[in-house]
């Protein structure tokens, strides 16, 4: 027989502020038979996947739904709030892990303020669900002993786990993944050998599913950021939406609308003017096009290829050129800035040979905006083609680039649509 819950509920009924009677009785209640959520991540500060995922939340009442990081671009307080605002539009539970982006520029106290730890677990039904931090790169000692010790003591028939970085690539020749090998196969045997069902995670910007020695491995970074796949490869704007019962774990990839920015015209504001370029304004001027490369905050190189673009001083030349004391920043949609000093704007010798010409690139490997997903950027063009963390830490001016935080990429500013002067007052 189906066991029920039963809720004893006492009515009484006054009129004219006399007792007439007491009504008892029973509601059966029935038990719950499973639980359902939805999985997603890497929007990095594209607030309209959110928005969308949040619409179908609300609508089919899911009992949570999961962001495994990288919520925002550089973990910048302005993105945290705006961040914050899109997820208010969900009226069910949100949860989250911390992501390598989130960490930027002192992120990692912003996430905890505003989302709380990186590591917790917690349970639903016959299911369990252990959250871990992987935003380093790496899982430090404590963390990991942590996480064995949380799968060990959950005796729930389902064990699910998420995490930002995934413990390996599943793309051939590709490495986008942990720094330290010993810890992914660490992790690895962790999750066989407590039976973990499913390791959830992002930081891959696609959609795949894999399975190893029983242990199911989803992929789900597509809620925003530019994709690291083709179509056919899994390279889909998407949220992951489980439902798990009896009878198993159901996994349903659905798709999101490509972001949509603003992505062939910049506003250049300087001393003298204030003016609009468009993708064929930009063409009108001397145009550059070399082979680049960045790297990134893991130490992985990242972004190799031809690049097409206008240099940043032929810009600022058009509102007004610089003056020494002065700062270039450029801002993206996404709310993210960098400020760039004269010497990266017009670089003496010794800077040019370091990273050569600082570009506004509007397309990539033949492709332009608004097609080139990540356009338009910020691109060094140093003569070896590799822009290294050493690279930026040499010449980024003091309080600005790789003497804040030491990543190439960072510098690299994609979604461009603001470059100003200002001036030190």
């Amino acid at each position: 027989m189906t066991r029920r819950m039963q809720v004893l509920v006492i009515a009484v009924v006054i009129i004219s502020g006399l007792t007439v009677s007491v009504f008892l009785s029973r509601i059966l209640i029935p038990p719950r038979t499973g639980v359902s959520f939805y999985v997603f991540g890497d929007s990095q500060g594209y607030q309209g996947g959110l928005t969308e995922i949040a619409r179908d939340a609300n609508q089919e009442r899911p009992d949570f739904v999961f962001h495994c990081g990288d919520l925002t671009p550089f973990g910048q307080e302005n993105q945290y709030l705006a961040v914050l605002k899109a997820m208010s539009a969900f009226q069910v539970p949100v949860y989250t892990a911390v992501g390598n982006h989130d960490m930027r520029e002192g992120g990692s106290v912003r996430y905890l303020e505003h989302f709380g730890p990186a590591s917790y677990s917690f349970d639903i039904w016959s299911a369990h669900f252990t959250v871990f931090n992987t935003s380093t790169g790496d899982v430090d000692e404590s963390e990991m002993e942590w996480l064995e010790q949380d799968l060990s003591q959950s005796e729930a028939e389902f064990k699910f786990v998420f995490t930002h970085i995934p413990p390996f690539d599943p793309r051939p020749s590709q490495n986008h993944t942990l720094t330290n090998t010993t810890t992914a196969e660490r992790l690895v045997s962790l999750f066989e050998s407590h039976k973990v069902n499913t390791v959830f995670s992002g930081h891959i910007h696609m959609y795949n599913v894999s399975v190893r020695n029983g242990v199911r491995y989803v992929i789900s970074g597509g809620a925003g950021a530019s994709l690291h796949a083709t179509t056919e490869e899994g390279g889909i704007y998407h949220y992951v939406s489980v439902t798990v019962d009896d009878s198993g774990v159901s996994i349903d990839a659905r798709l999101l609308d490509t972001p949509s920015w603003e992505r062939d015209t910049v506003v250049i504001t300087g001393h003298s003017d204030h003016v609009t370029l468009t993708l064929e304004d930009l063409l009108s001027l001397d145009v550059l096009e070399r082979v680049s490369s960045f790297q990134n905050q893991l130490l992985n190189w990242r972004g190799h290829g031809t690049y097409r673009g206008v240099r940043i001083s032929d810009l600022v030349e058009v509102v007004g050129g610089l003056n020494p004391n002065d700062t270039v920043r450029v801002t993206s949609f996404d709310g993210f800035a960098q400020d760039f000093c004269q010497g990266n704007v017009y670089p003496n010798a010794s800077w040019f040979e370091i990273q050569g010409d600082m570009i506004l690139a509007f397309e990539f490997n033949g492709t332009s905006v608004p097609d080139w997903t990540d356009g338009m950027r910020i691109v060094m063009l140093p003569g070896d083609e590799a822009y290294s963390i050493e690279d930026c830490v040499q010449t980024s001016a003091p309080g600005m680039g790789c003497d804040v935080y030491p990543s190439g990429g960072a510098r690299w500013v994609r979604f461009v649509s603001r470059i100003e002067v200002i001036t030190e007052s």
